[in-house]
């Protein structure tokens, strides 16, 4: 076995980084250390677990709307919701971007109600078909992009991209947002790193807020040389996609390579950095 170890190439943690995991590790690097290099469970809470029924609903709508140029009619979106709120729950839903691994089965806390909370999601599907869907016209759902910013590869999961080229996120909150975080702007600018042209760097967050009156909160931004400054690559970058391949240049320095240092041991004392024991760089 250790001999057929050795002629496999096997990823360390930090050969490919996202955006959320770069801004993950600079927020508390030992949090990261626990979910990427010891692989300790984390499972959903019935928030959680709501948030990502409603996006499941959501993003079946917007798949079939690339064909049909239609939304579905509500009880699409309600049978859609139900049953991946019934597998997420059990830890049966296929996530598309662990290759098809099931999550963990969800962990209520001791305020949440099951019931309340599966009926609140449902109510804010139906408000986000309603309000927002209409005007939206998707050019591409859930994919991913990858390449190579800074000498460190990147990828990333784009949740909807429009035909201008607009790219659109849905989340959930139990407040009402008021502003775009940094973390956001770093992330679009990235996935505009890695496709060009074709992410414009015009970008909305649509919030679905849990109030006791669900509201829908919309807020645009747009990606200017600043941002794009703060994940640049050296060399080239390859763009890897559903829809095909570009390549562009860049030479600066970026956070992705700090990041990419450091979460695979890289830095520290001369004798080197263990990959398997927190240091104090690991420390948020």
């Amino acid at each position: 076995m250790g001999a057929l170890h050795q002629l496999i190439p096997m990823e360390e943690p930090g050969d490919v980084l996202s955006p959320s995991s770069a801004s993950s590790y600079l927020a508390c690097g030992f949090k990261w250390f626990g979910r990427h290099v010891l692989k300790l469970p984390d499972p959903p809470t019935g928030a959680l677990t709501m948030g990502s029924a409603v996006h499941a609903a959501i993003n079946a709508n917007f798949e079939q709307k690339i064909e049909t140029k239609r939304d579905l009619p509500p009880i699409g979106v309600k049978a859609v919701y139900d049953e991946a709120w019934q597998l997420m729950v059990k830890g049966e839903y296929p996530a598309r971007y662990q290759g098809g691994k099931p999550s963990l089965p969800t962990e209520f806390r001791d305020d949440e109600e099951p019931g309340e909370l599966k009926k609140q999601g449902e109510i804010l599907a139906l408000k986000y078909l309603d309000e927002a869907c209409p005007e939206i016209e998707p050019q591409a759902v859930e994919f991913r992009v990858a390449g190579t910013i800074n000498g460190v590869r990147a990828h990333g999961y784009i949740d909807l991209l429009d035909v201008q080229g607009r790219v659109i996120d849905l989340k959930t909150a139990a407040r009402k947002p008021s502003e775009i975080s940094s973390d956001y702007r770093f992330q679009v600018a990235t996935y505009r790193q890695l496709l060009g042209s074709i992410v414009t760097g015009e970008a909305r967050v649509d919030t679905l807020v849990k109030t006791k009156t669900p509201q829908l909160t919309q807020m645009s931004c747009t990606i200017d040389q600043s941002d794009v400054a703060s994940v640049p690559g050296s060399g080239w970058m390859r763009r890897n996609s559903e829809t095909g391949g570009t390549q562009a240049a860049g030479a600066q320095k970026g956070r992705f390579r700090e990041v990419g240092r450091r979460a695979a041991g890289r830095t520290g004392d001369p004798a080197g950095e263990s990959r398997h024991q927190p240091t104090n760089s690991w420390l948020g």
